[in-house]
Order: C-alpha cells, then sequence, then structure tokens
C-alpha cells in the first residue's frame, strides 16, 4: 500500500469513529431526564392531610363491619352494634348520630370523628 492510500485509509476510520461519536453524543445528549422539585403544598393553599383523611373516611351510612374495625379502638363487637344501631334505626343523619350506638361514648366519638362521613 503506498503512502496515500495510507492516508486514505486513516482517513476513512478517523471519519467512521467521528461519525459513531457524533451519533452517540446526541443519542445521550437527547435522552429525557425528569426533574423533581419539592413544592411547599402550604403556601399553595393545599393541605395534604385533609386530602389524605378525606380519602379514608367511612360513610357510616353504607360501611360494613369490616369497614368500621378499621377505624381506631372499634373492634368487631363494636363494629357489629354500630351496624345494628344503624339497620334498626335507619341512616344517620350527621356524623354525631353515632353517639347513638351503644358502645360510642363521647371518648370514643373524639377518637374516629375525624374518619368518619355522612353521605
Amino acid at each position: 500500500m503506498t503512502r496515500q492510500e495510507k492516508a486514505v485509509v486513516y482517513f476513512l476510520i478517523f471519519m467512521l469513529v467521528l461519525g459513531l461519536g457524533v451519533k452517540f453524543y446526541r443519542l445521550w445528549a437527547n435522552r429525557v431526564t425528569l426533574k423533581v422539585e419539592s413544592i411547599d403544598a402550604e403556601a399553595g393553599g393545599i393541605n395534604l392531610q385533609n386530602i389524605i383523611n378525606e380519602k379514608q373516611k367511612v360513610n357510616i351510612n353504607t360501611a360494613q363491619i369490616e369497614d368500621f374495625q378499621r377505624l381506631p379502638g372499634i373492634g368487631p363487637g363494636l363494629a357489629k352494634s354500630i351496624v345494628d344501631y344503624r339497620n334498626e334505626n335507619g341512616n344517620f343523619f350527621v356524623v354525631d348520630d353515632i353517639k347513638k350506638a351503644k358502645g360510642v361514648g363521647p371518648k370514643k366519638y373524639d377518637r374516629i370523628k375525624d374518619y368518619l362521613m355522612v353521605k
């Protein structure tokens, strides 16, 4: 091989490597990146605790025994008592009416009232 032919081969190899380098750089530079920023929910007027509580509230007019048992301090007996009271007396009109069920006193009510709703 002559000196000119070697120069052309080296030039072509150089161009191939350069082209591949450019190709991989473009793929790397165009990759999608996700930047997560923290937000101050309270400053934006969003109360995250209220959103969480609303999703976990129990509708006392449709809840079954198992639903009431998820509440703090409510066991199977008390849950059955609440459901029995509702079945005998009809739906509750306000959350406060649950205190009429046997076993739900003021202290118990204070523990569970934030988890209850009436629809």
